[in-house]
């Protein structure tokens, strides 16, 4: 990447890790305050998180195909932090999901806009570089987030974590308008309204088409272990809430450095790396579940960490890669939907898969399903070669 390219996508990185740290960090803050109004309250909120990028994927999409997606970028953080605020001081229970459910309303704009800028901002050739180092800001902010969500509702409480998130909406906001380049809607004005919504874009494109549902069951898979996990190093591996941090700090950790691999990465071997990505997130869950101790599996965690890492960055990537530049709003929108659709259900099944078989059981499950798939994919894709 030349300079002015480096320059745009380490704001954009920038701003992502911001952004993602504040909203982590919101996140947690939220969950402990609703904490004490009933279980049914958390269920809600976490409703709240995934259910707009579904409902919104379609319009979502559209809307970035259609307008100029760096003044979109800076109109939606903007329209984040104004919803925060009201944020952090509302106490109702159901008055703070109406809000949450409002501000991932907006990201449903942001994460399509800022997804289908990489490419315009890094060159065509050099997209998965820039995806790499977005997810490193994005990876950085999930660590530090949810530790520093924690400690300053300890010390300062609720609203001031919320008003720091919606600082952080102000801050990449203000990352994006720094921009010196756009995503121009000339092409999509041209030929009128889109015709095919995400989803037909997706589904049309057959290494797509199987990249994307392999993943969004991997996922399902992987919120198995979510749900499973606490269980699994506090009551089987008989660790502390400390050995459970270790967890998640080394999966993390691991994503980190397995966002790093793919830079190099040919365009005909994404969808590959994708399944590869896949695959070692499954085994990471499987060696979690069969580790007869903690330090393995730590270990495993650490591998899936990375096989995580690798599949956030082909993702994007392959979709940029194979869908045309007009297109890739209403494509990444649908991606989106499809993924979280997989949260959703790995949530629900996770608890009582849990509760039918036993922490470790369900791990090794759905970690050997997610790996059985993505190797099988894996195969297909070498294959078609």
């Amino acid at each position: 990447m030349h300079g002015r390219a480096k320059r745009d996508i380490g704001l954009l990185a920038a701003g992502s890790l911001v952004s993602t740290a504040g909203d982590s960090a919101a996140l947690v803050a939220l969950l402990l305050e609703l904490r004490t109004s009933g279980v049914g309250w958390i269920s809600a909120a976490l409703g709240a998180e995934l259910l707009p990028f579904v409902l919104f994927a379609s319009f979502s999409g559209r809307l970035v195909d259609r307008v100029d997606n760096r003044r979109l970028l800076v109109i939606a953080l903007a329209g984040q932090a104004l919803v925060a605020v009201p944020l952090a001081v509302a106490r109702t229970p159901w008055l703070v999901i109406a809000l949450f459910f409002a501000l991932n309303a907006v990201s449903t704009l942001v994460r399509p806009a800022a997804n289908a800028m990489v490419p315009v901002l890094s060159g065509e050739d050099e997209a998965t570089s820039g995806y790499a180092w977005v997810a490193t800001g994005g990876g950085i902010g999930w660590i530090v987030g949810p530790a520093a969500g924690g400690l300053l509702t300890a010390a300062f409480g609720v609203t001031t974590t919320l008003g720091v998130d919606a600082a952080t909406f102000v801050v990449m906001a203000a990352a994006c308008r720094l921009l010196s380049t756009t995503r121009s809607s000339a092409k999509a004005a041209e030929t009128g309204q889109p015709k095919h919504g995400g989803m037909r874009i997706i589904w049309q494109d057959t290494v797509l088409r199987w990249s994307i549902l392999t993943t969004a069951i991997v996922v399902a898979c992987a919120v198995v272990d979510n749900v499973a996990a606490p269980y699994r190093f506090i009551n089987q591996l008989a660790t502390s809430s400390s050995g459970y941090g270790f967890y998640l700090a080394l999966w993390g950790v691991g994503a980190l450095a397995g966002s790093q691999l793919p830079r190099k990465i040919t365009t005909s071997a994404l969808p590959t790396s994708l399944a590869i990505g896949n695959g070692l997130s499954g085994l990471g869950i499987v060696g979690i579940g069969l580790a007869p101790s903690l330090g393995l599996a730590l270990c495993a965690s650490a591998l899936g960490g990375i096989g995580n890492g690798v599949a956030n960055v082909t993702q994007s990537a392959l979709v940029a890669s194979r869908v045309g530049a007009d297109q890739r709003g209403r494509a990444f929108a649908a991606v989106g939907a499809t993924i979280q659709t997989g949260v959703g259900v790995g949530t629900v099944a996770g608890a009582p898969l849990v509760a039918g078989i036993g922490a470790g059981h369900a791990m090794t499950a759905a970690g050997g399903v997610a790996a059985l798939l993505a190797g099988i994919t894996a195969i297909w894709m070498v294959a078609r070669q």
